[in-house]
């Protein structure tokens, strides 16, 4: 379905809301544009959240 198909049938739907079900439905899309927009992570965030196996040799990996 198109973009424009689909924000047709948005406009539809919220038309037949009242004014407290569309605040409750647009605060739902903010929510999860907000998610969607998380910032980027570094590597150094997933310090102590690695386990490797036992007997993975890390270090080897290095060198390739």
């Amino acid at each position: 379905m198109s973009a424009t198909a689909l924000m047709e049938k948005a406009v539809d739907c919220l038309a037949r809301l009242d004014d407290e079900n569309v605040r409750i439905v647009i605060s739902y899309m903010e929510a999860i544009d907000s998610s969607a927009q998380k910032q980027k992570r570094k590597l150094s965030d997933l310090k102590g959240k690695i386990q490797f196996a036992n007997g993975y040799d890390y270090k080897a990996m290095r060198e390739a």
